[in-house]
């Protein structure tokens, strides 16, 4: 589960350039920021991946820890100071933390529905889970060729770590469907009804996602950052003017009383 941006199964790894790296994760904790507790909160990151978004939270004052059932993703974050175990979520336990972050993770989890009960269990009473997703069922025909042809054209430009590989698609939306499910990549409504049984969603937004998928492929740290950011304004304008689905998907939410939480040592 080396989950931090998306690659073509999702993960990006420790290849993708520090120039993205570094646009990607501020971009990203500009946006959930709101909804962090003032440092010095404990923060558990699912999926963390090579560790970046743990590395950031931490600079900022956070106790985090940091799990992912990918061993070379764990020795990765290890590398850069995370406090990082090669753990599974729906069987891992410590004492609570004050949020649990699942980020562009749970649509790779193998088990949602424990994934997410025993994310409410991890969770101190006032503690709130952040939920960062890629919702794959929500792209349109138009959506998809949208990705799958800037896809080509980036690749043709030579600016993908690997050449050659991102051909244009015949049927782009049949490709989409069938390479996402044949991943087992959960998709944005199982998500969704997943947490909703064990918690109370506070906020949620339907969001633009297609950038980052793009962005785990670039190459070149020189035109790769600029074009990170090229590829966020476009699809968010095409996304307001109508012509693109947001397929990002990013929540808020508390457990509900009585569906799964775990209560503190000595507590009725």
């Amino acid at each position: 589960m080396v989950i931090a941006s998306g690659s073509d199964a999702g993960p990006v790894t420790s290849t993708e350039t520090d120039a993205v790296t570094a646009e990607r994760v501020a971009h990203q904790l500009s946006l959930l920021s709101a909804w962090f507790p003032d440092p010095p909160a404990r923060i558990l990151d699912v999926g963390c991946g090579t560790g970046e978004l743990a590395a950031a939270l931490g600079r900022q004052g956070y106790e985090v820890t940091a799990i992912d059932i990918d061993a070379g993703a764990i020795e990765a974050a290890q590398r850069i100071g995370v406090r990082a175990a090669c753990a599974d979520i729906a069987v891992f336990d410590a004492p609570l933390f004050d949020v649990v972050i699942f980020s562009l993770s749970l649509h790779h989890v193998d088990a949602l529905d424990s994934a997410v009960a025993q994310s409410s269990r991890l969770l101190d009473p006032s503690g709130v889970l952040i939920v960062d997703e890629f919702a794959w069922d929500r792209a349109d025909r138009t959506t998809a060729e949208w990705f799958y042809d800037t896809a080509a054209v980036l690749d043709a430009a030579g600016v993908l770590r690997t050449a050659g590989e991102r051909p244009p698609r015949p049927d782009p939306l049949a490709h989409w469907v069938d390479h996402h499910s044949e991943h087992h990549m959960h998709p944005g409504l199982a998500m969704l009804d997943a947490i909703g049984g064990v918690f109370d969603i506070q906020e949620q937004h339907r969001v633009p996602y297609l950038y980052r998928y793009l962005g785990g492929w670039l190459a070149s740290e020189a035109v790769g950052a600029s074009l990170f950011a090229t590829l966020r304004q476009i699809e968010t304008m095409r996304i307001q003017d109508g012509r693109l689905q947001p397929t990002g998907l990013r929540l808020r939410a508390r457990a509900a009383s009585g569906r799964g939480g775990r209560r503190r040592a000595g507590s009725p």
